[in-house]
C-alpha cells in the first residue's frame, strides 16, 4: 500500500554542530550523520538506542558514507575524502581521495562513489580493514549521482536543456545505461539527485523547483514539481517524495499527488512540524517494511518518525 502519513517525529541523538550530511546502512541498521565546525560523526542504530558520538580531526565536513558499522567516509571541507577505521574504537583516519565534489553512498555498503571536480569519478571500496580507491572517467559532464542498493543515477549535462538522468546496473557509471530520462529547462540548475526504483527526484537544496522522474513499464517519465517554500533537502521511497522546508516542517507527497502535479505549489500528502532547534537540513530514509525519516537540523539534532502506510479497505 502506498504512504500517507507522518508519526509524531521523536529526537534520537545530537551532535550539537549543524548537520551536512546522512547515511544509511540497511545491515545492520544504522543511520550515520556528520556535521560540521566541529566535525562529528553520530551513529545511530535504526530500531533501538544506543547511539554514538565520535569527534574527528578535521577542518569541516560535507557528505558522509557508510561502508560498513565499523567504517565511514567523509569528504571535508577541503573537499578531500577521508576513511575513518574502527569507528566505535576511536577512528584512524586514512586520506582515500582528493578534489571530490560529491560523495554518495550505497545502502547496502561495501562500496562509496566520489564525484571529482575534474568530471572524473572514484569507487571507494572497502577492503577487509581498508578502503581502496579506484579513479576512472566518467563519459561526457557528470552533475550529480546518487547510488541505490543495485544501480547508479546519474545527472548528465549537455544531453538536453535541463540534462539527461541516466540509470546504470550496478555501483557506478561505467556500465551503459540502461535507462534515460531527458530532463526539462528548468531543471538545468539542479545539482543533487535522489534514486530510487520508482521515483528519483532532481532538486538542489534552497529552491522551490524539484524534478521528479517517474519509472513506469520499464520507461522513465520526467516533470517539474513546484512548491509553496524552497526545500532543505529531499529523500524518496517507493513513489513517494518527502521535503524539509526551513520552517521545520517535514512533508510527505505520494505518487498520486506527484502524478496530479500540474505547475502549482504541491499539497502535501501529509506534513509534520519537527519541533526540532535550528532548521531541518538533512533527509534520509531506513528501511522498507516499516520505513523511517531521518532528519538532521543545522543545530545538530537528529530525529526520526515513522512512514505510515495506507491502511487497506
Amino acid at each position: 500500500m502506498p504512504f500517507s502519513n507522518l508519526s509524531s517525529p521523536r529526537k534520537v541523538h545530537g551532535l550539537d554542530a549543524e548537520i551536512r550530511g546522512a547515511a544509511v546502512l540497511a545491515s545492520p541498521g544504522l543511520v550515520a550523520m556528520v556535521s560540521t565546525d566541529p566535525v562529528r560523526l553520530g551513529v545511530c542504530p535504526i530500531g533501538g538506542s544506543g547511539a554514538k558520538t565520535t569527534n574527528l580531526s578535521l577542518p569541516s565536513a560535507h557528505d558522509v558514507a557508510l561502508l560498513s558499522k565499523d567504517v565511514a567516509v567523509v569528504r571535508s571541507g577541503d573537499d578531500a575524502v577521508w576513511a575513518l577505521l574502527g569507528i566505535t574504537h576511536g577512528p584512524k583516519l586514512d586520506q582515500v581521495g582528493r578534489d571530490a565534489r560529491q560523495l554518495a553512498t550505497r545502502p547496502s555498503g561495501e562500496t562509496a562513489l566520489a564525484l571529482g571536480w575534474d568530471g572524473s569519478a572514484t569507487e571507494l571500496k572497502l577492503d577487509k580493514t581498508e578502503v581502496n580507491g579506484r579513479t576512472f572517467a566518467v563519459r561526457g559532464s557528470a552533475r550529480a549521482f546518487d547510488l541505490t542498493e543495485t544501480e547508479a543515477h546519474v545527472v548528465m549535462d549537455g544531453a538536453g536543456e535541463g540534462g539527461e538522468l541516466r540509470v546504470h546496473p550496478g555501483a557506478t557509471p561505467e556500465p551503459g545505461p540502461t535507462l534515460r530520462a531527458s530532463l526539462p529547462r528548468a531543471a538545468q540548475n539542479l545539482d543533487r539527485v535522489r534514486g530510487g526504483p520508482k521515483l528519483t527526484a532532481v532538486y538542489k537544496r534552497g529552491a522551490s523547483a524539484v524534478c521528479a522522474v517517474v519509472r513506469s513499464s520499464g520507461k522513465l517519465a520526467a516533470k517539474m514539481l513546484a512548491f509553496a517554500d524552497p526545500v532543505a533537502d529531499i529523500a524518496v521511497l517507493e513513489s513517494s517524495l518527502f521535503a524539509a522546508f526551513a520552517d521545520g516542517r517535514v512533508a510527505l507527497f505520494d505518487g498520486a499527488a506527484i502524478e496530479a502535479a500540474s505547475g502549482a505549489p504541491l499539497a502535501p500528502t501529509a506534513s509534520v512540524t519537527l519541533g526540532a532547534r535550528g532548521e531541518p537540513a538533512v533527509l534520509a530514509v531506513a528501511g522498507k517494511g516499516s520505513p523511517t525519516l531521518w532528519v538532521g537540523s543545522s543545530a545538530g539534532e537528529i530525529w526520526s518518525l515513522a512512514i505510515v502506510r495506507k491502511q487497506g479497505g
